[in-house]
């Protein structure tokens, strides 16, 4: 199957393209209905809640047998009922330091329900916990008293105060009504975005983040300085505007229908390629505490993975990785869930589950890091982690904007990131919070459409078409930043510097074809570049009955190999020196040229390309008298060397 290349009026319009990001000043709307897609998706701001939900009626004073319950500045109380006579029964006994319980709460599938208590551990510090009530009702419930006390809640130890404090948090029945949700990102079909301290947005419910991991979403600084200081620079430099657009893709991920997946971005070190990654981190959180390392296990990866969900998710150096790991690691985050494990008490517990826009970086590319630890690439670990070249004019730039060197932008940028960050993501969230969800989705598939007619060449393979919706939604989310204000770049920027990334993309990958095909041609090619001589028994006797007998003494015979000399010229007037023609071995080709590859799909493609000859029925192997098979034929894979060589791998 031959590469497809981008056609000269594609050309055009990528010269048109680099011209804009060269000059933004010059750009004119993509077009009308395309400017649109922006500008509606720009509704007014909406007022956000960190907890929303119904106020529960006035709280009465729990009460057990024999007394009732109080909670004042010094702690949580027992006070015991007075006696007939009237006589107190000894006072009010002390439990607890602050211990509240805040809401009565369940999972998002109405399947579990816990208390959510608020305590004060010894240094006066708030914090929050939640403890199911299978554990409260059960016949060792005194023991969650140890979780608490491990936090620094203070408590009386007599068993029988014990006892009652655990009374306390069963009795109030009547707290708020809270849903915990153990993951970052939409609520459901909410416009409800669930972060670790706050809830932007709003689900009719009052929501609290349950998640084992804290993401670090936090903001400092102006937005102004960002926007001046970081944003600006991004014009000219299509890199860093489509990692801008990458981080404002990721809550658009689950609208737009994508699996995880994004970037992986390749440079010589000190070329700016962690840079451009960590200043999109820097729209949601400091990048030096957002920014996330290879550096993992499996499971830990896992579950870091979960916490970023409908976030961008930062992976820093592919090299710190287990070479070995990797390549499950690469389908693991683009499948968005985890391993099944079990339940202590039995059962399956639920999977983790994430959908996140991924830039990752490294001084290698995927391939090569897969293949340090002994395995091959993939075609669908190539479009889940879609490899970019930070080799551009300076580094990971095209466009200094006056500074004298890459690193010294680089260097001014971070610093700025590092001052003022956090606060473009939020708004962000609040106006796509505010947003009609159903009118965001069609403008994002129009705009994945518009790109698609526009960027993708004719005839390009599935993994070729899947790997663009990752450069289409970063083009329309940049545009999308912009029409909100979020962003200076002019109206069209964001969306030529997809257009480019991707035709690199293309370029550096060798075409649109299938990768797959791609991989099938290299290995054969490299087989028989290796052992076309070696490997091959010298076949010289047209008649089919002797060969080369020195070529025979060979430890690893693969087949024969006949070289016919011919002194007519061909169809274009040119002389023939020889043809040469391979007859392998069948177990030689399944088990050695095919290695690791699909039989069935590996033959069909080569039969197409001419490189096999196929038997009478268009079968890929054929009955052929050897040298050594006497008057019987034998089936043997006949490979046309001409072909083989002239075929497009790259």
């Amino acid at each position: 199957m031959t590469s497809v290349s981008v056609d000269s009026g594609d050309a055009a319009k990528l010269g048109a393209d680099l011209e804009l990001l060269k000059n933004p000043a010059s750009a004119t709307p993509l077009n009308a209905k395309a400017e649109q897609v922006a500008n509606d998706a720009a509704p007014a701001p909406l007022a956000t809640k960190g907890a929303s939900g119904k106020k529960p009626r006035k709280r009465t004073t729990p009460k057990v047998s024999g007394g009732s319950f109080k909670l004042n500045s010094r702690g949580v109380w027992f006070v015991p009922d007075q006696s007939d006579d009237g006589a107190g029964d000894g006072g009010d006994v002390w439990l607890s330091e602050h211990l509240k319980v805040v809401a009565q709460v369940r999972d998002v599938d109405d399947l579990e329900w816990a208390v959510r208590v608020e305590l004060q551990d010894m240094d006066g510090n708030i914090k929050e916990h939640t403890i199911p009530w299978k554990r409260l009702s059960s016949d060792q419930s005194t023991a969650i008293l140890d979780e608490l006390t491990a936090m620094g809640l203070a408590i009386s130890f007599t068993l029988q105060h014990k006892r009652w404090l655990v009374q306390y948090l069963q009795t109030a029945r009547d707290a708020p009504r809270g849903r915990l949700v153990p993951a970052t990102g939409w609520f459901k079909e909410t416009g409800a975005f669930v972060l670790p301290a706050e809830v932007i947005g709003d689900a009719g419910e009052w929501l609290i983040y349950d998640g084992s991991l804290k993401v670090p979403v936090l903001a400092s600084g102006y937005p102004d300085a960002w926007r001046d200081g970081v944003a600006r620079y991004a014009v000219g430099n299509p890199l860093l505007l489509l990692t801008l657009g990458a981080a404002f893709a990721a809550p658009l991920m689950g609208m737009a229908g994508l699996d995880s997946g994004g970037f992986h971005i390749v440079g010589a070190s000190k070329k700016g390629k962690s840079t451009v990654c960590d200043l999109a981190a820097s729209v949601y959180g400091k990048p030096e505490d957002y920014r996330q390392t290879w550096s993992a296990t499996a499971a830990g990866l896992e579950y870091t993975t979960a916490a970023f969900n409908h976030l961008p998710l930062l992976l820093d150096e592919i090299s710190q990785a287990d070479a070995k790991g990797v390549g499950r690691m690469v389908y693991m985050l683009s499948q968005g869930k985890g391993k099944a494990r079990g339940r202590d008490t039995g059962g399956v517990r639920d999977l983790t589950r994430w959908r996140c826009f991924i830039l990752s970086n490294g001084e290698n590319d995927l391939a090569s890091v897969i293949k340090e630890g002994g395995g091959k690439i993939n075609a669908g670990q190539e479009v889940r982690f879609i490899g970019l070249s930070a080799d551009r004019k300076h580094g990971a730039f095209d466009d200094l904007h006056g500074f004298t060197d890459a690193p010294a932008l680089c260097k001014h940028m971070a610093l700025t990131a590092a001052a003022n960050h956090g606060s473009i993501g939020r708004e962000y969230l609040a106006r796509l919070a505010g947003a009609d969800r159903i009118e965001l989705k069609a403008q994002i598939h129009a705009a994945m459409a518009k790109f698609s007619r526009e960027a993708i060449p004719l005839g390009a393979s599935n993994q070729v078409s899947h790997a663009a919706q990752y450069f289409a939604l970063c083009g329309f989310a940049g545009e999308l930043a912009a029409s909100l204000g979020l962003a200076d770049w002019a109206t069209g920027t964001a969306w030529a510097a997809a257009r480019v990334m991707y035709a690199d993309w293309l370029h550096g990958r060798g075409g649109a074809g299938d990768g797959e095909d791609k991989a099938i041609l290299r290995q054969v090619k490299l087989f028989f570049e290796r052992y076309g001589l070696s490997g091959f028994q010298s076949w010289n006797d047209e008649k089919n009955t002797t060969f080369d007998e020195k070529s025979a003494i060979r430890p690893d015979n693969c087949g024969y190999r006949k070289t016919v000399e011919i002194d007519a010229i061909d169809e274009s007037n040119q002389p023939k020196l020889s043809e040469t023609t391979y007859f392998v071995l069948p177990n030689v080709w399944r088990s050695r040229i095919l290695e690791g590859l699909d039989l069935k799909r590996a033959n069909k493609l080569l039969l197409e390309l001419g490189i096999l000859h196929p038997d009478s029925k268009g079968g890929a192997s054929r009955a052929e008298r050897l040298p050594t098979s006497g008057r019987d034929k034998v089936r043997v894979y006949m490979v046309n060397a001409a072909a083989l060589l002239g075929a497009d791998d790259e």
